[in-house]
């Protein structure tokens, strides 16, 4: 099975160690858990208000590697130059795909400059990524704002740009999700990686609970699911194991493992 990781990281995260984290540290996990290419942004952006300076350092991170780490640009829709940063990002540094972090950089993702950033990027053929969290916030540093995206302003977000394409990254319990709950949007092109749902959601409180993800599948959410690890934060072989037990046939497991990942980011 061929795998392309949607949701992995370079750089340093300024409240706990994540060991070396460089392209060929990356990538060497990456192999251990049989996984060939890596969508990936730099973690310091998060925590920048001119992002740009990330966005560099990241495209010279990966040049040795462009066959196999695919750079990722941060975009700050509340930084008066991102259109700017977008176009160098896309048209002289060649990046797949747009991050937003609504949570870090401090707007709605319903702002209508986040939507005025989202439009630019389908005019591009450019997904959009949107961080669920980056660490749970039950451990986070007291610097950190330890907030979740809001999912129903992602779907706001959504459904003011139905031409673009949207990943949402580590997130849990998207079944019972405002974002789910949207009818209107079941058909809409958007994403929800694996790298945090949990096959056996809530064990620990009843065995009949234990399908949160299986239920997702059964609705008709199959069609919404891509693979993603969030290394280094995680383990990448944990998204491998929920891979090897999905409720779905093999033609879609494909798809999610990399398949989508290829149309989106114009690999295939």
């Amino acid at each position: 099975m061929n795998f392309i990781d949607l949701n992995a990281w370079l750089g340093t995260w300024p409240f706990r160690d994540l060991r070396d984290n460089d392209a060929a540290s990356l990538l060497t996990r990456l192999e251990r858990a049989g996984i060939q290419r890596a969508a990936v942004s730099q973690i310091e952006a998060a925590f920048q208000r001119n992002v740009q300076h990330a966005n560099e350092r990241l495209a010279q991170s990966v040049e040795s590697y462009a066959d196999r780490l695919l750079p990722m640009a941060t975009i700050n829709p509340r930084f008066p130059h991102w259109e700017r940063d977008l176009r160098r990002c896309h048209e002289d540094l060649g990046f797949k795909g747009v991050r937003l972090f609504p949570c870090y950089h401090d707007y709605p993702a319903n702002d209508p400059e986040a939507i005025r950033v989202a439009q630019r990027c389908a005019e591009r053929d450019l997904p959009v990524f949107l961080p669920h969290r980056l660490e749970d916030a039950r451990q986070r540093h007291w610097l950190d704002p330890g907030r979740s995206l809001d999912l129903a302003e992602a779907a706001d977000m959504i459904a003011a740009v139905p031409k673009a394409t949207f990943v949402i990254t580590n997130a849990r319990g998207i079944l019972g999700s405002a974002l789910w709950q949207r009818q209107d949007l079941r058909g809409a092109n958007w994403f929800y990686d694996l790298s945090l749902s949990e096959v056996h959601y809530k064990l620990h409180t009843s065995v009949s609970s234990m399908r949160d993800l299986a239920e997702f599948i059964d609705q008709g959410g199959a069609r919404h699911l891509v693979f993603g690890t969030h290394t280094p934060f995680s383990y990448p072989s944990a998204a491998r194991v929920k891979t090897a037990v999905l409720p779905v046939d093999a033609e879609t497991l494909a798809q999610i493992c990399s398949g989508r990942a290829e149309r989106m980011l114009g690999l295939a």
